[in-house]
């Protein structure tokens, strides 16, 4: 058994870079079989091997499985693994810990190649980023190969056979679906949340000085594919005021405040803006209340309403042309002015799940609370400056109460 290092990065050589090897392994006719699971794919990383996979006739089995754990991988990534048309999974669970190996098995009739290291499936983790990996050589008649193949497929066994209850074959609806969950970004936050900017902007202010570093190039084939000159559909369409017009708005009877409610957010002093109270003339009323931050200040307001405060509401897109993207819901709020109870309404909440709008990527409020009729209650100057508290029932999964004094 042959044992390499491949190391790259650290200096501009990529003689031993792992995006090398991979391109030598789909280019010979050893092999028939690959797979490679890496925690992170970047759309440029996945387009620079396309032409070496859709080139290659010896390989009759082609597997791919990435994760898309601290959104590493890109909404643009999977539809590029998509196009690719081979057998490719995402890899996902909701606890803490995060996928993240990197492995990829070349496998032939008479030969095995196998690297496992550090190198992800974007093109700065095949070329550019600083990465260490183990390359294994042997033939299939070697027993220390053998055994080694054997412990590896042995520990990830439904990884190998595709079994695991975590892997979702990656198609278009489940690309979608992982994007409206907020797991997935797409490209231009993903780059966002990759790069160094904000740290070279301050090293530029002297802080901390930083010795400069040669780099080395990407292969073309890993630069990333040009943008086009086609205008782009305009994913940024901030919340506007709600159609009120579908919700039953009958008062219903005030329920008594009990010790069945827990306190789950409180709101800065109020202001026009979250009142409904035109500043002047020509002021347009939205009928709505951003729910940002608050006092709260430990929370990400881009998905601690949708997922904590409103997680139990029975959420529907919305049938509005052009909006159908943005997930409503109905809850029911006891509300108390002044200590004088009002009765309760039933109100919509607004929520965009997408993840590249300018209001997501600035970390800005993209659920909305609609007054719906209780706006002639809260249209009233006298509660400027007063503070609202929401509370939640937590014997019902869609009453709370909604306390301004």
């Amino acid at each position: 058994m042959k044992v390499t290092l491949l190391s790259q990065g650290f200096n501009p050589s990529l003689d031993k870079a792992v995006g090398n090897k991979l391109i030598e392994f789909f280019s010979t006719n050893h092999y028939q079989t690959f797979t490679g699971i890496s925690a992170f794919a970047s759309e440029a990383g996945v387009n620079g091997l396309s032409s070496c996979i859709s080139s290659s006739t010896s390989f009759k089995n082609l597997n791919l499985i990435v994760g898309i754990d601290q959104q590493g991988t890109s909404k643009e990534a999977l539809e590029e693994i998509l196009d690719l048309k081979i057998n490719s999974y995402i890899f996902y669970q909701s606890e803490e810990p995060i996928f993240h190996p990197k492995i990829y098995l070349f496998e032939g009739l008479e030969k095995t190649a196998l690297i496992i290291g550090s190198s992800n499936l974007t093109a700065r983790g095949l070329f550019n980023n600083i990465e260490s990996s183990i390359l294994f050589e042997f033939d299939n008649s070697d027993k220390d190969g053998e055994n080694l193949l054997i412990d590896l497929k042995s520990y990830y066994s439904t990884l190998f056979n595709f079994t695991d209850p975590n892997l979702f074959k990656i198609a278009q609806s489940t690309i979608d679906s992982f994007v409206k969950l907020g797991v997935v970004p797409l490209k231009k936050v993903w780059l966002k949340r990759q790069g160094k900017k904000e740290a070279n902007e301050n090293l530029e202010k002297g802080i901390l000085k930083i010795p400069q570093r040669a780099v080395s190039k990407l292969p073309k084939n890993f630069a990333g594919k040009k943008k086009s000159k086609k205008l782009e559909q305009n994913y940024n369409e901030e919340i506007s005021a709600v159609d009120d017009q579908n919700i039953s708005t009958v008062l219903i009877p005030a329920n008594a405040f009990t010790s069945n409610f827990t306190e789950i957010w409180k709101s800065k002093p109020l202001t026009e803006r979250d009142l409904n109270i035109p500043r002047g003339s020509n002021t347009n009323e939205t009928g709505s209340m951003s729910l940002s931050k608050g006092l709260l200040d430990n929370i990400d307001q881009r998905h601690y309403f949708r997922d904590q405060v409103f997680n139990s509401l029975d959420w529907n897109n919305s049938t509005r042309k052009n909006s159908e993207h943005l997930e409503k819901a109905i809850a029911y709020f006891n509300i108390i002015i002044d200590e004088e109870d009002k009765g309760e309404f039933p109100l919509q909440i607004t929520h965009n799940p997408r993840t590249d709008t300018e209001s997501y990527i600035q970390n800005n409020s993209v659920t909305s609370l609609s007054w719906g009729k209780a706006k002639t209650l809260v249209k009233n100057r006298d509660l400027l400056g007063k503070t609202l508290t929401l509370s939640k029932d937590v014997t019902s999964k869609d009453k709370y109460t909604l306390v301004i004094k």
